[in-house]
């Protein structure tokens, strides 16, 4: 056994899931079954109309790999991204996470938190170094933090991941009020007038290297508020902390770790996850 898969298997991890909501008791309208006869030919027409409309039909576009919630995470992912990569990368973070929250209060020891997450992050393939955080000034104005976060990650980010972090921010904020990942996001991100969230975006290179710009925030505030990324913040009301590193994904060493870690997450692993539809 590796040293790493036994570091996997001897990590506790905290297992705080999202409460549902309360489901409304509603009628269920008994509908008779409709049958219809189909003539065999004009079947056999209609399918033959299909297979040449689409083999005359020119090749999709790659599709955009969806952005998700991933507890406290918000992760985006540029095209070439493939489905297993896409996975990898949430269920690595989703670890790094649950296993700092096993140890430490998010809220309250945001250092060692922290500390642990990249201690993780390091044992599944990611090249990274500790947070430096800094305390963000706003020039002038109110503050939105996810413009904030925004503003950091560009130092690191490349173009097309600054696309896609916009899109999934913009994709979250327009979001209902009880919708599901946007409940998600508010249930690990906050607790009363605390905060603790990472935003990212990973992408694969065209020599098939994977990087991800990742934003890590912590904040403590006047009040408790809902939705609170896209809140104006008065000046004097919010204290927030910023950091952000690029870093690299060494797949093939993951590779070997990725059933002890499925295995650990179990099948709460997709409790912590939403993913956002995007244009």
């Amino acid at each position: 056994m590796l040293a790493e898969e036994k570091y996997v298997h001897e990590l506790a991890i905290d297992t705080l899931c999202l409460p549902p909501l309360p489901q409304e008791e509603t009628e269920v309208e008994l509908v008779e079954p409709v049958s219809k006869t189909v003539d065999i030919e004009e079947s056999a027409s209609l399918l033959e109309f299909g297979m040449n409309l689409m083999e005359r039909r020119q090749p999709k576009p790659p599709r955009k790999p969806p952005p998700a919630v991933d507890a406290n995470a918000l992760l985006s992912f540029v095209v070439g991204v493939s489905p297993q990569e896409r996975e990898d990368a949430l269920y690595s973070v989703q670890l790094a996470s649950r296993s700092a929250s096993a140890l430490f209060d998010r809220f309250k020891d945001t250092e060692a938190w922290y500390g642990k997450y990249i201690e993780t992050l390091e044992k599944l393939g990611w090249t990274s170094e500790q947070f430096a955080f800094s305390k963000y000034e706003q020039a002038e104005g109110e503050l939105r933090m996810d413009q904030a976060a925004l503003a950091v990650i560009a130092a690191i980010a490349t173009q097309n991941q600054l696309a896609v972090l916009n899109q999934s921010l913009d994709a979250l904020k327009a979001l209902a009020e009880e919708d599901g990942a946007i409940r998600l996001f508010d249930f690990h991100t906050t607790a009363e007038a605390s905060g603790n969230f990472q935003i990212g975006a990973v992408q694969k290179s065209e020599d098939g290297v994977i990087s991800m710009a990742l934003g890590a925030f912590h904040f403590t505030s006047d009040d408790q508020r809902r939705r609170f990324l896209f809140f104006s913040w008065g000046e004097r009301s919010v204290q927030l902390w910023t950091a952000a590193q690029k870093m690299t994904f060494n797949a093939k060493h993951y590779a070997r770790l990725r059933d002890a870690v499925e295995d650990k997450l179990g099948d709460a692993a997709e409790d912590y996850i939403a993913d956002l539809e995007i244009a």
